[in-house]
């Protein structure tokens, strides 16, 4: 009775995150007919929504996930905060050229450099922060 019970559990676990990493694909892959919508507003316009917006729903992510403690024991950490700074301006600029490209009828180019993003983030992981990879990841 008590193994039914944990294989339910991990079924129910499995089939939100299917239904979970499904809207966040389709989400994201509608994405350019927004930005294509909002083309005509300017640039700094939409990053500006961008990043106000992502403001209160990370917090509410980290509210919902009880994490408020990690993030205010990050606040304590100036190379944390430093490191989120930076990190926050590389994707304001990523956000910038993603936002322009659309604007300028890339998104064919745009898709295919969001497609290959991952695989280059491994490569810089590999081989910056020498990071191991197994035989399952190459």
């Amino acid at each position: 009775m008590a193994m039914d019970a944990i294989q339910l559990e991990a079924d129910s676990k499995a089939r939100r995150g299917f239904l979970l990493a499904l809207g966040a694909y389709l989400m994201w892959g509608l994405l350019p007919f927004y930005m294509k919508a909002v083309a005509h507003l300017p640039l700094a316009e939409v990053i500006a929504h961008r990043i106000v917006w992502s403001v209160p729903i990370a917090a509410a992510v980290l509210i919902w996930a009880g994490r408020t403690a990690d993030f205010k024991a990050a606040l304590r950490s100036p190379r944390i905060i430093s490191m989120a700074a930076l990190t926050a301006a590389l994707i304001s600029v990523n956000w910038g050229i993603y936002v322009w490209a659309i604007a300028v009828d890339r998104t064919i180019e745009t898709a295919l450099g969001y497609y290959i993003n991952p695989l280059v983030s491994v490569v810089v992981g590999a081989l910056l922060l020498s990071e191991r990879l197994d035989r399952l990841q190459i």
